[in-house]
């Protein structure tokens, strides 16, 4: 299951408005200036479409994300490890290695859980001219509706890397956050 740290544990979630009808938190992590960020809606997609779609089933390294370089490591049924380099604005762009795990998949209960972490891999250290990013952690929960309809929640903290202020990360991370979602459930057939 998704690994639980102290860090999220105490911290109460805060509205931060919402965005193309999705619903967007806030919550201090412990030890950094970064928030942690969860939006969630609701989706008429099927389950096993959007668990899919979240777990990148298939993945090729197209995507809407602003990827320079998707590198599939090594991958089983329910693990997968990639490196990934990205291209941001105004700052310089990021790699990371990212480990994704399928934790609870639709067929078993009915539900949908993926997380994913930043990993150190002595097989892709840092680029020159890149920063890697220290932090990226979260999770994807996915659930039935007695009304047919998914409950769909993405949690998601990083810290960028490289001395970027949070106060400038804020609004970036949060916007980045809701068209992430967006991405999956574009990719998944719908909304």
């Amino acid at each position: 299951m998704f690994f639980a740290t102290p860090a999220f544990a105490d911290a109460r979630w805060r509205p931060d408005g919402t965005s193309d009808g999705m619903g967007v938190e806030k919550r201090d992590v412990s030890g950094s200036s970064f928030d942690e960020f969860r939006v969630t809606t609701t989706s008429r997609l099927g389950l096993e479409s959007v668990c899919d779609a979240i777990y990148a089933k298939g993945l090729d390294g197209r995507s809407n994300v602003h990827f320079k370089k998707r590198e599939v490591l090594r991958q089983t049924e329910t693990e997968r490890w990639v490196y990934e380099q990205i291209a941001v604005p105004w700052v310089s762009d990021r790699d990371y290695v990212m480990h994704t795990r399928l934790e609870q998949q639709p067929a078993s209960d009915g539900r949908c859980e993926v997380s994913f972490d930043t990993q150190n891999d002595p097989a892709h250290p840092p680029i020159h001219g890149f920063v890697r990013i220290p932090v990226i952690r979260g999770r994807w929960s996915v659930v039935p509706l007695v009304d047919g309809r998914l409950s769909i929640s993405y949690q998601v903290f990083s810290d960028p890397g490289g001395g970027i202020p949070a106060f400038m990360a804020s609004g970036g991370q949060r916007g980045a956050a809701v068209d992430f979602v967006k991405n999956v459930l574009a990719r998944a057939g719908g909304r």
